[in-house]
């Protein structure tokens, strides 16, 4: 049985109050608008949570890949670092330069999947949710900062592998390879 409580003007407060703490939750759900607004904000929670988890292992799954496809490209231009070290440039400056390149490459990426991203929201918000009465915040910044994590770790564990090499690398030996 579903029951609809109006209280007199300036007593929902009261009321709600009284039903949230007097009913019996065993027997009836009491949906306030108190309640409904707890448990929605308890429900984003968790499926922000769950998006960082999911997020998380992405982006470890990521590195991992990342670390292995590093090793290899930094293998096949070991030579030009070598000769780059051997004519006076100091590691930090060559894993500044990785970095700038894998950044540049990131940052792009980043662009253009932000741009197909911005294009699907504009499309979804005027097919789908504006017949609807509703409409898409695009510049809240909690969407955003969940794309952050991937460019941020392809970018930390280039310069890491590219640093570890670097410091075993023996410009010397390159050279004299030649």
């Amino acid at each position: 049985m579903d029951l609809l409580i109006l209280p007199a003007e300036g007593h929902k407060r009261e009321i709600d109050a009284w039903l949230e703490k007097s009913v019996a939750p065993a027997q009836t759900e009491v949906n306030t608008y108190g309640t409904q607004r707890r448990k929605s904000r308890q429900f984003a929670q968790s499926m922000l949570l769950l998006f960082a988890a999911v997020e998380s292992i992405i982006a470890i799954v990521a590195v991992i890949a990342l670390a292995t496809l590093n090793y290899i490209f930094f293998a096949q231009r070991r030579e030009e670092f070598g000769i780059l070290h051997a004519v006076g440039h100091s590691r930090p400056w060559l894993v500044l330069r990785t970095v700038r390149e894998t950044g540049s490459v990131v940052a792009l990426a980043w662009l253009i999947g932000a741009a197909v991203c911005m294009v699907s929201l504009v499309y979804a918000q005027a097919k789908v949710y504006a017949p609807m009465g509703l409409s898409l915040d695009f510049f809240n910044p909690s969407p955003w900062l969940f794309t952050l994590p991937i460019p941020l770790a392809v970018i930390t564990v280039g310069a890491g592998t590219i640093g570890r090499t670097l410091s075993k690398l023996d410009p010397v030996s390159i050279i004299e390879r030649r």
